[in-house]
């Protein structure tokens, strides 16, 4: 796999042609970011370090219609879900590089008619690319059939760093996510509806630690935006630590997933040791089994085109212990 470095005054940034996969982001000096060292490794993953999710993130079942003709979507969690694109999701293709500079990237990888049973043959180019002190992830993608597309990005983010001495995991930061309803699941995860934050436990709204696993999808309802390379992009979520993470974006929803299924003894790329709950996922995307809605069918005549930005702050906690 190849790698290739992204880098500004203060935030570098790797990036591998497998997967599209960011294998590790520093910012201030700071490894906020899980990957690993080797392709083995990523093809064992059951943790998506970093990967470009794709053709759709998160949960749905197999049996999907478009335009009354039935597809069959790979069950790859458990026998019951097809999850994060299906047995080998785009975090695992060959993707090309198609432009390149000092502080940027363009990937592409084109996903074939009938690839893990979607239809058409997808086209998709992801570009990282660091403004000042963010980076603007910005996806695109065309089709020449109609055919489901949710992409994101699946970086573990630790505000104290991921290879910190005390070992501190992310139970010792703070959050806020600026939304006002939170999915309802099914008995198989899956999401079949939403419900009011208010005055529950999935409120967070204003600075709160974070206390529990929460794998949850929440619905973004903030009213600040801000401006990347001309991208009008809403605040979405912040973590508070020794830098702080604030995620922008123009997806209607959020994903905090708490690593509560990380592997304890998971080694990192640089030799460090994490496990459970060692670090968070903000996965930016569309809501949660579109599929059985019939909701988010890109089709050939229209452009598939989303963007996300992780901005990075010093920060003002210190670490706890583990």
């Amino acid at each position: 796999m190849e790698k290739i470095i992204i880098k500004n005054q203060n935030i570098t940034v790797t990036v591998l042609t497998l997967g599209a996969i960011i294998q590790g982001i520093n910012a201030f000096g700071v490894d906020l970011t899980c990957g690993y060292a080797t392709e083995e490794e990523y093809f064992n993953d059951t943790c998506y370090f970093g990967g470009l999710i794709g053709r759709t993130a998160n949960r749905c079942g197999s049996i999907q219609y478009i335009n009354n003709i039935e597809y069959s979507l790979p069950l790859n969690e458990k026998g019951i879900n097809h999850l994060h694109g299906g047995m080998q999701g785009f975090n695992l293709k060959r993707w090309t590089v198609t432009e390149q500079g000092g502080d940027f990237v363009t990937l592409n990888y084109i996903s074939p008619d009938g690839e893990e049973g979607y239809p058409g043959n997808l086209c998709v180019y992801v570009t990282y690319r660091l403004v000042d002190d963010s980076l603007l992830i910005s996806y695109k993608a065309t089709t020449d059939k109609p055919t489901w597309v949710n992409l994101t990005n699946h970086s573990y983010f630790n505000p104290f760093g991921v290879n910190n001495k005390a070992g501190a995991r992310i139970g010792g930061s703070l959050i806020e996510l600026y939304a006002d309803r939170v999915s309802v699941y099914d008995e198989n995860t899956r999401v079949v509806g939403s419900m009011d934050v208010e005055g529950t436990e999935f409120d967070l709204r204003k600075k709160y630690p974070i206390e529990r696993f929460y794998d949850h999808n929440f619905y973004l309802s903030g009213n600040e935006y801000e401006s990347f390379c001309g991208e009008n992009l809403r605040k979405a979520a912040k973590i508070y630590g020794n830098i702080n993470i604030e995620c922008f974006t123009d997806m209607p929803c959020i994903q905090l997933y708490c690593g509560e299924y990380i592997p304890e003894n998971t080694v990192l790329a640089d030799g460090s040791v994490i496990g459970r709950g060692s670090a968070l996922c903000l996965e930016t995307q569309n809501e949660p089994n579109m599929q059985a809605r019939g909701e988010g069918i890109l089709m050939p005549d229209s452009v598939y085109n989303s963007s996300t930005a992780y901005r990075f702050s010093a920060g003002g906690i210190s670490v706890v212990e583990k």
